[in-house]
């Protein structure tokens, strides 16, 4: 059975239908038998399944092999122009003209003009026209008063019939063009293979490179002299029509991007409650930061935490080049921790001015009564790439600890977290281009001496960000965020996080103090001698004495115990005591007053100094004078360089940052020398079973629920 002249139903034909490859199992008098790919059988009539707007043939079903191969062959490249969009772009004096030969052919073959009796002009019809004449003597007419001759006369009212009104226009100006017409296909795909095989991967290079190399490809599968490769003008043609937009001879990363763009069509991601997916990433913040003390310029990562329901920033760190999986743990405990106001900020910008309907007991909380407003939000799930930092053992602590599920994107497909890559755009466009010390985000848009102007350390834009956020960022409407039945109505990230609340109520985040040392790295050991061993390096503390030579509670372990330590600080380890459920501070057993912090990565520099120097990484002495070797070496100004300082730095900032972290905790630091840390902010413990009766709520001075909505025309009642 033929359809349409077009595709042969029969056992094996596969057609479209209701958006569903559909495949022939059988055909009778009465209709077709159709199993779809999803495993659903129709029963349709030939006559219902021509009708179906859905219908199509399916472009995979030609066997070349079989019979219908070159009645396929001949359709294969026929265009289907839309005829209104043809006659868009028309002239008037064309559309004039069109208008003008349809009135002579209804006037041929009806006898007037505008086709309809009720709508004659004045002497209509004419004698040569009336019905009773046959259409031979009307057509024989028509062709004298017009000047053709009557073939032609039949040939364009044979193509008004079959094809409406264009078929009247004259085709030699309206035909579909074709580049690639006459092109040897084993040429095509000699371009197509070595674009996307090698260029799409290699430097940039000519087209006249391109042409060399699709030469020689066409002579190793082919032969020599079988495929003629056409001249460099023709070339150069036949690439621009089969690699469009592909930047073959453009920049390497553009045509690097545009290659890992998904092939199928973009979907948004929703998420309907604060939490529910939380996007993480890392990218460089485009600013150069300066260090006054080693005098070095260094570049900045930052890490952040993006709400996909409200847009909300979470949480972020600020880190020199280079994040670790600490960074970015701690990326996730900022997002359930209230951020502190500042001195200075305005009293608009605190928690309490987000109106949560929760807010009275809130309150009683000192950490949100001094917090900034920017949403808390307890993640359900978050998105990583695959880099190392998010796929660290410190990622996984802290979803397993609260139960986050953790979902891994395609390798190099940034539009699988857009949000995140939407949210560093706009940061580069409202802070970070506006920072001295701004190099860009290529080094073709890098000015000419960006270090010279650098001047704020990573701690004082650590400030700058966090007022960003807070004053700007939250506050800011978003086009992305919109009110369900108010599309006009944009909202900001906070006004998102307000209704969400309000919506699907509040969940509360963790409230552990010791929450950054829960997030730690743990190493297992055993005590012995009142100490414990990380790295060849020795840590004690009075704690250990009580545990000295027994085997911890953790079974699976062996006897092992467990102990934190934070990369950016080798100096001391954390000793959770499970009998007191107290933390204690191990300090390196040889580390002498005034030595300054330091990292993993200087600790492995050390070690890899001792065994080229023959000496025992183990030795704790001869750790300990490598190590002030190598901070004596880098702090001497007459032989430091642009290298040591700023692994200095490096140290020094990430020193700070987790002496920042370690003072919101609850650790008991036995050092002699320990400094005194300011008062910490605590939980307001809840209050005894027999006083609940006496917390009274007045929800008269809850805040209302905002409404937007239009009132009628001319109604003015509230």
């Amino acid at each position: 059975m033929t359809v349409d002249g077009a595709v042969r139903l029969r056992h094996g034909t596969k057609v479209w239908l209701d958006d569903e490859v559909h495949t022939v199992t059988g055909v009778t008098d009465a209709g077709v038998r159709l199993r779809s790919e999803s495993g659903s059988w129709t029963v349709i009539g030939v006559g219902h399944l021509l009708a179906d707007p859905t219908f199509r043939p399916c472009d995979g079903d030609a066997d070349p092999e079989s019979e219908d191969a070159a009645e396929h062959s001949a359709t294969a490249g026929k265009l289907w122009l839309d005829a209104a969009a043809l006659f868009d772009k028309l002239s008037d004096k064309q559309l004039e003209d069109l208008q003008r030969a349809q009135e002579h052919l209804l006037e041929m073959t009806t006898g007037y003009r505008s086709g309809d009796p009720e709508d004659a002009l004045p002497g209509e019809p004419r004698p040569e026209y009336a019905p009773d004449v046959s259409l031979a003597q009307r057509v024989r007419s028509k062709a004298g008063e017009l000047g053709y001759s009557e073939p032609q006369i039949w040939r364009r009212l044979r193509r008004w019939r079959e094809e409406g009104p264009w078929g009247l226009l004259d085709r030699r100006s309206h035909r579909p063009s074709d580049p690639l017409a006459g092109v040897d296909p084993r040429l095509v795909d000699a371009i197509l293979a070595q674009h996307y095989v090698t260029e799409e991967d290699d430097s940039t290079g000519s087209l006249n490179r391109l042409r060399r190399r699709v030469e020689r490809r066409l002579v190793d599968v082919h032969g020599p002299g079988t495929v003629n490769v056409p001249s460099q003008k023709s070339f150069n043609r036949y690439v621009a029509a089969l690699l469009p937009g592909r930047y073959t001879t453009g920049q390497a990363t553009t045509r690097q991007s545009v290659a890992n763009r998904p092939d199928g069509h973009y979907q948004p991601i929703i998420a309907s409650r604060p939490g529910e997916l939380v996007m993480i990433d890392t990218s460089w913040l485009d600013v150069r930061a300066y260090d006054p003390v080693e005098d070095v310029v260094f570049s900045v990562d930052l890490t952040i935490a993006i709400d996909v329901c409200t847009r909300s920033l979470l949480g972020w760190r600020l880190v020199p080049k280079g994040t670790k999986g600490v960074d970015a743990g701690l990326v996730i405990a900022d997002a359930m921790m209230p951020e502190p106001m500042r001195p200075g900020w305005p009293d608009g910008l605190r928690h309490r001015m987000l109106r949560l309907p929760c807010e009275p007991l809130l309150a009683q909380d000192e950490r949100f009564a001094a917090a900034a407003a920017r949403p808390v939000v307890f993640p359900e799930k978050i998105v990583i790439d695959h880099g190392k930092a998010f796929a660290s053992q410190a990622v996984k602590n802290v979803c397993r600890r609260y139960g986050i599920t953790i979902q891994d994107t395609r390798k190099y497909r940034p539009t699988d977290k857009p949000q995140v890559e939407a949210a560093f755009k706009t940061i580069r466009s409202q802070f970070s281009e506006h920072i001295a010390g701004y190099k860009g985000n290529h080094v073709v848009h890098r000015g000419r001496d960006v270090d010279a102007v650098a001047r704020w350390t990573i701690e004082e834009l650590e400030e700058f960000f966090a007022e960003y956020v807070v004053a700007v960022y939250q506050r800011r409407r978003h086009k992305g965020l919109v009110l369900p039945g108010f599309p006009e109505l944009n909202l900001s990230p906070n006004d998102a996080y307000r209704l969400a609340v309000h919506r699907c109520g509040y969940i509360a985040a963790p409230r552990d103090p010791n929450l950054f040392l829960e997030l730690l790295p743990i190493h297992w050991c055993a005590v012995s001698n009142r100490r414990i061993q990380k790295d060849y390096l020795y840590y004690s503390a009075p704690i250990l004495r009580t545990h000295n030579g027994t085997k911890s509670p953790y079974a699976q372990a062996k006897g092992a115990w467990p102990v934190r330590h934070d990369p950016r600080d080798m100096t001391q380890v954390y000793f959770h005591d499970p009998y007191s459920g107290v933390w204690h501070t191990l300090r390196w057993t040889h580390a002498l007053t005034g030595l300054e912090p330091f990292t993993d990565v200087t600790l492995r520099q050390v070690k890899q100094e001792l065994r080229e120097r023959g000496r025992d990484p183990e030795d704790q002495e001869a750790v300990l004078d490598a190590l002030l070797d190598l901070q004596n070496r880098t702090d001497a100004a007459e032989a430091s360089t642009a290298r040591t300082r700023r692994a200095r730095a490096r140290d020094a900032e990430r020193a700070r940052a987790a002496a920042r972290d370690k003072a919101r905790t609850e650790v008991v630091d036995s050092a002699a020398d320990a400094p005194v840390q300011e008062p910490r902010l605590r939980v307001v413990p809840p209050l005894p079973a027999g006083d609940e009766e006496e917390v009274t709520i007045d929800f008269d001075a809850l805040p209302s629920y905002e409404v937007w909505g239009g009132r009628p025309e001319g109604n003015d009642a509230p």
